[in-house]
């Protein structure tokens, strides 16, 4: 599956991410698309004053979505 996929698959599923920990300047997310384990990486810099919530459609993270 590629990543293109998996993108479209977020949108027409839309899946929960949670946030699993912090560490050394990141957030870390998770998310279950069917079978698949997702994992967002999101340094703090890129959050500026955005909400980032315990738990948000993973669709919003995308852009640091991690294979």
């Amino acid at each position: 599956m590629t990543k293109t996929d998996i993108k479209k698959r977020l949108y027409k599923e839309k899946p929960e991410a949670h946030l699993t920990y912090i560490r050394a300047g990141s957030a870390y997310y998770t998310a279950k698309l069917g079978e698949l384990n997702l994992n967002f990486k999101i340094p703090v810099s890129d959050m500026g004053d955005a909400d980032f919530l315990a738990v948000m459609e993973a669709k919003y993270l995308i852009r640091w979505l991690q294979f």
